[in-house]
């Protein structure tokens, strides 16, 4: 079950960024309002939530893993740059920016980072589904403000996050059926 939701994930991921601009994001790029404030909240949100964040994680995560010599840790940072690896693909789909910029826009780094990092927390916790979406939605929505990235370069950033990163965490042997990562989701109901 885990391998075919990851590679449907992977294919939308993949069939996402085929087109230049889709429909959708011309549509949310013209329709979205942008205040400056709006704005100065985004970059400020686009400073934490990205790169810095992504980083600073897998540091902690391998000082963690250094110190405890705990293979588990070692296993969820192999999880983590895995996932930040699909940033490499950028340059296959060479999608242009919705604003003049010099690298390609699909799939959103920013996006990429947090959702890495998001995806490996909850797959060491066992929890915390609910923030890690939470800081995915910001984080992406902080990009499009900044028209920095189109509406499917961010969806296809978390497709590919988490396609990618259940074939990771099964062939590393972090996660089995995939049931793992979603056991607070579905509360069991209390008997009285």
């Amino acid at each position: 079950m885990t391998r075919a939701l990851a590679a449907v994930l992977v294919i939308s991921w993949v069939l996402l960024g085929l087109p230049e601009v889709t429909a959708l994001d011309a549509w949310v790029h013209e329709s979205l309002p942008r205040p400056e404030w709006l704005r100065d909240v985004a970059f400020v949100v686009s400073l934490v939530l990205g790169p810095t964040l992504g980083w600073s994680f897998a540091a902690v995560l391998f000082v963690l893993a250094w110190r405890r010599r705990d293979v588990r840790l070692w296993k969820a940072l192999a999880l983590h740059g895995l996932c930040c690896a699909t940033l490499l693909t950028r340059f296959l789909f060479d999608r242009v920016r919705p604003v003049e910029y010099h690298l390609p826009s699909y799939p959103s780094g920013h996006t990429i980072a947090v959702a890495s990092t998001a995806f490996t927390l909850v797959v060491l916790l066992g929890r915390g589904v609910l923030w890690s979406v939470l800081a995915v939605l910001v984080a992406g929505f902080a990009r499009i403000v900044l028209e920095r990235h189109w509406v499917t370069d961010v969806i296809g950033a978390v497709l590919g996050v988490t396609g990618v990163g259940l074939l990771a965490a099964t062939a590393l042997g972090l996660v089995t059926s995939g049931r793992e990562l979603v056991p607070h989701l579905v509360r069991p109901r209390r008997r009285p």
